[in-house]
């Protein structure tokens, strides 16, 4: 089983690791328009307690939770990110913050402008929170889609409603919004930010950025299709689905791989992933590893690691090893020198091939017909059997289940299991 997200179900954002920036933005007012105010939101209840022991990485998980993080098939599309105690969600229509260790939601983000109907709603893509600094606070950014009234002889207009707000309480730092471009409709998705521009595709054909310090659009690419904003670089697919990188301060140009791309999937650690079409220098329809520098292999990988994928799925576990499963089987890399660590061939009865949900600080996390299994990320053995999930995202505090589109549970909730060992 795949663990990522192909396109038509959900665009990641800014890959697997979380990076805080430094932004220039304030909590001044901003110069764009204006929704009406509302009463700044806080928090519906008290602050979770921080968890008595952090495991790193965890081996035993407990029970879930009471109460569901979010999601369930009658309340939409939730995508979660994790820092801490807290799980950020994020839908089409809402941001929140809910207690990772009780399920207790702490604070809701929703626009304060007209929420624009979109038929997408609930299948759409949704990308996971926006973490970044503002003024030295950890702050949330949400972007809506959103309609501004009209007045007199001017018009209704689609527009983008962005609006940053403190990540402990919820309280909005500011709000604003930009037109959408050539008044299109359709859903956003706020794709990522580096702290200083906020990227947001907008249907399914453009991309813009942001600035948080004006809170203006400035840069807009027609035709393109971002997916992932990881070191400065948004890529994405553009004409004639050509994977591209853009500059995420201007949105220029940085690089251009003449190849075609069926899905894009961030790995972290500053790569990607590409299921590739239309190649001369490749076979056809075959998945490769790459840079989001560059858009090229990473220095000093040999593809031949790779085994020459029709499709592949990679992980960074946020310390030194990338796991990944291809067709030949599971198999990690170092996240250095990208030498092969260790394999487990499809093709070697000795072993059940895993099925891997996640990876961190040296766990990889995975299901076999033997039920749950932890690796060691360094050597590929059995590091814990049975620890009771296999999640789709994990910390020292609490392993999430359900985060994962192509594998929902049978409510379509997603739930948190603390860690216990």
């Amino acid at each position: 089983m795949r663990h990522t997200w192909r396109v038509c179900s959900m665009v990641m954002s800014a890959g697997l690791t979380l990076c805080l920036a430094t932004a220039c933005g304030g909590a001044d007012q901003p110069v764009t328009d204006q929704p009406k105010k509302e009463a700044a939101p806080g928090p519906t209840t008290p602050p979770v307690p921080t968890a008595s022991k952090s495991y790193d990485p965890p081996l035993k998980f407990g029970a879930k939770t009471s109460d569901p993080i979010a999601g369930g098939f009658s309340k939409g599309k939730w995508a979660v990110r994790l820092d801490g105690t807290t799980a950020y969600a994020s839908s089409a229509g809402e941001v929140k913050a809910v207690g990772a260790l009780d399920s207790k939601e702490r604070w809701s983000i929703k626009p304060q402008g007209q929420p624009e109907q979109d038929s997408s709603y609930g299948t759409g893509p949704v990308a996971r929170p926006t973490l970044v600094q503002i003024d030295g606070k950890a702050a949330v950014l949400a972007a809506f889609a959103v309609v501004v009234p009209g007045s007199g002889t001017t018009p209704s207009r689609a527009a983008i409603e962005i609006t940053a707000v403190t990540a402990e309480s919820g309280t909005r730092l500011w709000t604003a919004t930009v037109d959408k471009p050539d008044r299109q409709s359709g859903g956003v998705v706020l794709i990522g930010s580096d702290g200083t521009t906020a990227v947001v595709r907008v249907g399914g054909s453009t991309t813009i950025g942001i600035s948080l310090t004006t809170r203006q659009t400035v840069w807009t690419a027609k035709g393109f299709y971002g997916e992932i904003v990881d070191r400065g670089i948004v890529v994405g697919r553009g004409e004639g689905t050509k994977v591209t990188g853009l500059a995420i301060t201007d949105g220029k140009e940085a690089w251009t791989n003449r190849e075609s791309a069926l899905e894009l999937n961030s790995v972290g650690a500053g790569l990607f992933t590409a299921n590739l079409s239309g190649i001369s220098t490749r076979p056809q329809n075959s998945a490769a590893l790459l840079d989001v520098s560059t858009g090229r292999p990473p220095a000093g990988m040999d593809e031949k690691a790779l085994g020459e994928p029709t499709d592949l799925s990679c992980l960074h576990d946020q310390r030194s090893t990338i796991v990944c499963t291809a067709d030949k089987g599971v198999f990690a890399l170092d996240a250095t020198t990208f030498k092969e660590l260790w394999t487990i061939d499809r093709k070697d009865k000795s072993r059940l091939l895993p099925e891997v949900t996640t990876a961190w600080h040296g766990a990889v996390y995975a299901a076999t017909t033997n039920g749950t299994v932890v690796l060691d990320a360094l050597t590929g053995k059995d590091k814990a059997t049975d620890p009771g999930l296999a999640p789709t995202e994990v910390n020292g505090y609490v392993g999430l289940s359900g985060t994962n589109p192509r594998n929902l549970n049978t409510t379509g909730e997603i739930t948190a299991h603390p860690a216990v060992g």
